[in-house]
């Protein structure tokens, strides 16, 4: 089965319905690959690019991103790299005060063990960070 990287523009399109030609052909190609006649690609960055898009560009809450989010991602045909980490940062984003890439970092962080060494006040609050300093 032939696959595809999918760009955010496409799911932007697809989830907005704007522009509606582009729209269109966004729907067409989340079709296609729910008939299975070929499997989209998702990357944890478009990911993050769409959420950032969805809550800067559309002003949308935060609640209503990770579950449109997460629905596009479940859909059929779609297959998202790091899956798990990937759907348990949207949740994650949307509980605490933390944008998708700090929620995907703490994730990666809690399934590995390795903490994070950050100046961010919010993830310092988690208990998977840690300042790498000797005292």
């Amino acid at each position: 089965m032939k696959e595809y990287w999918l760009d955010t523009n496409v799911a932007l399109r697809f989830v907005t319905g704007e522009p509606k030609e582009l729209a269109e052909k966004a729907r067409k190609i989340f079709k296609g690959a729910e008939e299975g006649r070929w499997r989209l690609l998702v990357h944890p960055l478009v990911v993050a690019e769409i959420v950032y898009v969805l809550l800067r560009f559309y002003k949308k809450p935060k609640e209503v991103v990770a579950s449109v989010v997460k629905e596009l991602l479940t859909l059929p045909g779609v297959n998202v790299i790091e899956r798990k980490a990937v759907m348990k940062a949207l949740e994650r984003m949307r509980k605490a005060p933390l944008s998708f890439t700090d929620a995907f970092l703490a994730e990666r962080a809690a399934a590995t063990g390795i903490p994070i060494a950050t100046f961010d006040l919010d993830l310092q609050k988690t208990d998977l960070a840690e300042l790498p300093l000797d005292s």
